[in-house]
């Protein structure tokens, strides 16, 4: 049971690293507002998580020996890191800066919300351990 709770715990806080880097990288997103042929950055993570938590990874390379390194196969969704990609699809002026701040805040915004609710997870996950373990004395 605890070890269950540990890893949703676990994963939980993945998502509030992510969620604290898409912070930042909006920010600069945001900082660079005018900067010419600056391109708009994002945090891809829950799209790679929901691939790993479902199973879904790359072809397994055949392993002829229990020794042999693994090749492919599904990810662990504990070894699932956010990244941070560039967006070259658009450009929204003519200096080549594709940052649009109202979208930018509007992820901000949800970014927080995001971010708020995980962190109240996490707090009830260790309120009902704390609570677990006082019912125990």
């Amino acid at each position: 049971m605890f070890n269950k709770m540990f890893r949703n715990i676990d994963l939980m806080q993945k998502g509030l690293d992510a969620a604290w880097m898409r912070q930042d990288v909006i920010a600069h997103n945001i900082a660079n507002v005018d900067t010419p042929d600056y391109n708009a950055q994002h945090v891809e993570f829950e799209s790679l998580l929901k691939a790993a938590l479902n199973g879904e990874g790359t072809m397994e390379g055949y392993r002829t020996h229990e020794k042999h390194i693994r090749i492919g196969g599904s990810p662990d969704p504990m070894q699932v890191k956010p990244i941070t990609m560039t967006d070259y699809h658009y450009e929204i002026r003519m200096d080549g800066n594709n940052v649009d701040p109202d979208h930018q805040m509007t992820e901000m915004a949800a970014n927080y919300i995001r971010y708020s609710a995980l962190q109240a997870r996490v707090t009830g996950s260790f309120n009902r351990l704390k609570m677990a373990i006082r019912e125990g004395k």
